[in-house]
């Protein structure tokens, strides 16, 4: 899992809020010390909005015996849901870097495309004035034979 603002992989512990995005310890704090809004949606955000998880947790807190079937599946239907959830923000900011990175191509692209262009015309220009020059000088030459 990554941090939802700076995209760092997290490690040990992360705060998950309750719009469904998961923080770094330290964008959490830098959160709730600003404007304690969520980076992505701009929810405001308080300190009993954000809870702590563990990323990597333990068998004995896996323990869930004695937990209802019923309520076991929604506790894992709300995981994956999350889980799924996180996968699209990832994707979604990997795609945008692409998008970023590609548009920034094409208009390099675009400005070597017009410098060629300009310097076709420029070359274009001088033929047409030295094609004027000689059609003048064979107009002279045909006039002084």
């Amino acid at each position: 899992m990554r941090c939802n603002a700076c995209w760092r992989e997290l490690q040990g512990r992360a705060i998950s809020t309750t719009c469904g995005h998961l923080l770094c310890t330290e964008d959490a704090s830098k959160i709730l010390s600003n404007d304690g809004a969520c980076p992505i949606c701009d929810q405001v955000l308080s300190k009993s909005l954000m809870k702590p998880v563990d990323t990597n947790p333990n068998e004995e807190w896996m323990a869930m015996a004695g937990i209802s079937p019923q309520i076991l599946m929604k506790s894992a239907y709300r995981s994956v849901m999350f889980y799924i959830s996180q996968r699209d923000l990832e994707m979604q900011y990997k795609m945008n870097r692409v998008v970023a990175q590609c548009r920034q191509k094409c208009e390099g692209m675009q400005a070597k495309f017009n410098e060629k262009i300009e310097q076709v015309h420029t070359a274009y220009q001088k033929m047409g004035t030295t094609c004027q020059m000689m059609e003048q000088e064979v107009e002279n030459l045909t006039k002084d034979k």
